[in-house]
């Protein structure tokens, strides 16, 4: 069965609040406190540098997708100083040669999501072990995102393997 937004509804349930100002709908994620408890998809369709900029700069969590030039996206949210910087790679060989080129050139990343369609397999656990090898010894190491995964035995690995959050969910696409 295939659902639309059109249906799906929230149920509101009784309130003290007397306008919705007075909600509170901060979340603490990856040892931060974010301003909204929404994330934009990293799928180059969605988000953008200046939709990247603009959620940077109103704090609020952003995956920037890794279908571009990552390595540019860097050097410009340094140059312009981003409160937080956070990035997509995959699990290939140039996806490291990255990682290590920003790390080599001191550049800031504060979290790397890696992103790829199924994320419970031994390139994603290799990934993680390269990135956990080459931010021994930082004084501030990104935190680390990685899936994309489904099931509960997926996230158990992942975190085991070094990952300080779980993407979850495998879409059709559409």
């Amino acid at each position: 069965m295939k659902y639309n937004y059109s249906d799906v509804y929230l149920t509101p349930k009784y309130s003290e609040l007397r306008s919705r100002s007075e909600a509170d709908v901060k979340v603490d994620f990856l040892g931060r406190s974010w301003n909204l408890p929404i994330v934009p998809a990293n799928m180059e369709s969605v988000i953008n540098v200046d939709l990247a900029r603009q959620l940077s700069n109103t704090n609020n969590f952003y995956i920037m997708h890794r279908f571009g030039d990552t390595l540019e996206f860097v050097k410009l949210a340094n140059q312009e100083n981003w409160e937080y910087i956070s990035i997509s790679v995959g699990v290939k060989q140039e996806d490291k040669d990255l990682l290590k080129t920003i790390f080599d050139t001191k550049l800031r990343v504060d979290c790397i999501t890696i992103d790829v369609a199924h994320g419970h397999s031994i390139l994603v656990k290799e990934t993680l072990r390269y990135l956990y090898d080459t931010f021994t010894g930082l004084d501030m190491p990104p935190s680390i995102i990685a899936g994309n995964v489904t099931t509960p035995e997926a996230v158990v690995d992942l975190a085991g393997w070094g990952a300080d959050a779980v993407k979850i969910g495998i879409a059709g696409g559409a």
